[in-house]
């Protein structure tokens, strides 16, 4: 059973830069039958005009039951309404693999809390973070443009109606709580998430103990401390590159579905 986001969740995905479209075949029955419906008596016909196809903005078809999610068939534009537009800037090449020990991880927040429903798949979110946006003692990761366009992403894939979000920011060879490698098997066991989710090329590598390029680790489920895990961008790099976007709510799109399925089991 598939369900239409309503027209709070389509700003959520116009703000993070994604545009879905709908087949033309749940606009194309109402105009049929304008066009087929007898005209009154008397009234002149009106004159042919030739067939144009008109894209329908529509949201992406989310299973509310399952958990399953999937994109429709054309993601095509991409808006930088969120923020300001940013040049492209390059990728530097992959470092090799560091492995979690080389990483940090501040503290884990719990997100929408207020908005929890119990029975809802649980989540932790490994956020690949700026080492300076830790030095304060009141770290927000929803703060400044990437973190507006986080919580978007988030609210997108309806994690603020998940049964638990749990964010755990990732520092590269950054000053922080924790060595990851050592913090991580404690969180997974205090959080029990069904579905662990990574942002960020690094942080992924490391996590993972791959030199894959990142679009290889992208559209597959790997394992975590026996956690599913997904991989995508993360909001600092969608800024500099929106053309990702799509690519994102594609990685958000499987981990629902991953997540979905999980607390399925479960139940």
């Amino acid at each position: 059973m598939s369900l239409e986001l309503d027209k709070r969740q389509r700003a959520m995905l116009r703000e993070m830069g994604v545009r879905v479209w709908q087949p033309m075949d749940a606009v194309a029955a109402p105009v049929a039958a304008a066009a087929l419906a007898p005209m009154p008596a008397g009234q002149p016909a009106a004159p042919a005009v030739a067939e144009k196809a008109v894209p329908v903005q529509s949201a992406v078809a989310i299973d509310s039951v399952a958990g399953r999610a999937q994109s429709a068939p054309a993601v095509a534009a991409f808006d930088q309404k969120m923020a300001p537009s940013r040049p492209a800037q390059p990728i530097q090449p992959d470092a090799g693999t560091e492995g979690a020990a080389a990483w940090n991880m501040g503290k884990a927040l719990a997100l929408y809390a207020d908005a929890a429903h119990t029975d809802g798949p649980r989540w932790l979110v490994l956020a690949e973070t700026p080492a300076a946006a830790l030095q304060s003692d009141a770290f927000n990761p929803f703060d400044g443009d990437a973190g507006k366009l986080l919580d978007n992403m988030l609210r997108a894939a309806r994690l603020h109606k998940a049964g638990a979000v749990t964010l755990a920011p990732l520092v590269r060879r950054g000053a922080s709580d924790a060595s990851l490698a050592a913090a991580l098997p404690a969180l997974v066991l205090e959080a029990r998430p069904d579905v662990v989710l990574v942002m960020g090329r690094l942080a992924a590598q490391a996590l993972l103990q791959s030199n894959e390029p990142f679009g290889k680790l992208r559209g597959q489920v790997h394992s975590l401390h026996g956690v599913q895990t997904i991989v995508t961008h993360d909001a600092p790099y969608l800024l500099r590159i929106p053309a990702d976007k799509a690519k994102a709510w594609e990685d958000l799109c499987l981990a629902i579905s991953v997540a979905g399925a999980a607390r399925s089991r479960a139940a």
